[in-house]
């Protein structure tokens, strides 16, 4: 049995998923980098019938990212080919600012479908679930189709006025504004409006430079509360795509409100993260805090606790050929009623995080070889 991780080898994914095979005494992966595979570079592994493949996240390598994009310049059209193939390659690095996740999106996509032709062996993660887990308006038709609870959606928003008449009409003063190919809260805004103020609370940093508009990836959460920054922050977002969804209120836990992190594996709702808000945005590396599981555990009641897991392991069920994902769950103020945010194709990277006291690549490794060895 042989073990390919598909990924930038240098990313920390891998030695964590690596470490979890030498505990488990197997021998190491083989690691194939997604530079390699973007160049047109193939492994005689993809066709072995014993070889288990695990596509990892191509998060943090630059040239990876300007790569994608410039595969995504390939097959885009009209506005979405905002960036030709030749530019992609010549962007420099610039720490932080968002570029082309449409565009990107499209490389990514295409690329996932021209590996999956490849693949004739086991695989931890499907490429089309990755893909559609990168497609959060498409995530959510198809969760909404299968009686999974999630937030109104106002639908396609092509435009800050557009966005406002919505609002409007849905008699909405608070939504989400999310992008729709992004993660780790990339483009997030939390965004209120009526008669009387405006605000935006944002991952995003809006930069002027030489008379353009560029937007960057923030740790540093900003509330714009001017209307022409505001307008300007929704009219490069919603020229990308997103989904724009009603704001919900979250059930508070230790002085903050919170939502949770659940790794699902095998179809079994496993190792669980509850992230304190500081702000709308509860994301980890934004410098919020895990909450005390043992605390959410005793003030949650096991009936809707179990109500609240099957809709994880029902997300996880409408993608049957990964093993795993993520899937972030909101649960309202009255500790009942809950609804399902997202999912995430690479959500299981949880250190320090363990369920029956394997971490969640542990528990992975040995799902995915129980039918040969456990």
């Amino acid at each position: 049995m042989l073990n390919v991780i598909i990924a930038n080898p240098e990313n920390r994914r891998v030695n964590l998923f690596q470490q979890a095979l030498r505990n488990l005494n197997f021998p190491p992966a083989i690691v194939v980098a997604y530079a390699d595979l973007i160049a047109g570079k193939t492994i005689e592994h993809f066709n072995t019938p014993d070889t288990i493949i695990r596509f990892d996240s191509p998060e943090k390598n630059f040239e990876v990212e300007k790569a994608i994009i410039a595969v995504g310049a390939e097959i885009a059209t009209g506005k979405h080919q905002q960036i030709n193939s030749l530019e992609a390659a010549k962007l420099v690095f610039d720490k932080g600012r968002i570029l082309y996740p449409r565009q990107w999106y499209l490389g990514w996509q295409y690329l996932l479908q021209q590996w999956k032709k490849q693949l004739k062996c086991s695989i931890m993660n499907h490429p089309q679930d990755i893909a559609t887990m990168f497609d959060k308006p498409l995530c959510h038709e198809i969760f909404s189709h299968h009686g999974i609870p999630v937030p109104r959606s106002l639908g396609m928003i092509s435009n800050y006025e557009h966005l406002r008449e919505q609002m409007q009409q849905q008699k909405l003063e608070r939504v989400f504004i999310k992008l729709s190919h992004a993660s780790a809260a990339s483009g997030v805004v939390a965004y209120q409006a009526n008669s009387r103020f405006e605000s935006a609370i944002t991952t995003v940093e809006r930069v002027q430079k030489n008379g353009q508009t560029l937007l960057y990836n923030s740790r540093k959460i900003r509330n714009y509360t001017k209307i022409e920054e505001i307008a300007d922050i929704i009219n490069i977002l919603t020229a990308e795509g997103v989904q724009v969804e009603e704001w919900l209120p979250k059930a508070r836990l230790q002085g903050c409100s919170f939502d949770l992190r659940v790794v699902v594996i095998n179809g079994e709702a496993q190792h669980i993260v509850v992230r304190l808000g500081k702000s709308p945005m509860t994301n980890l590396h934004l410098g919020n805090e895990r909450g005390d599981s043992e605390e959410f555990f005793a003030k949650v009641k096991v009936e809707n606790w179990q109500v609240m897991k099957q809709s994880c392991e029902a997300v996880a069920g409408l993608f049957p050929n990964s093993l795993y994902c993520g899937v972030d769950l909101l649960i309202l103020p009255d500790w009942k009623n809950h609804v399902i945010l997202e999912v995430n194709a690479f959500g299981d990277l949880l250190p320090g995080i363990t369920w029956n006291g394997m971490d969640t690549y542990t528990s992975e490794i040995k799902a995915i070889f129980s039918s040969f060895l456990f």
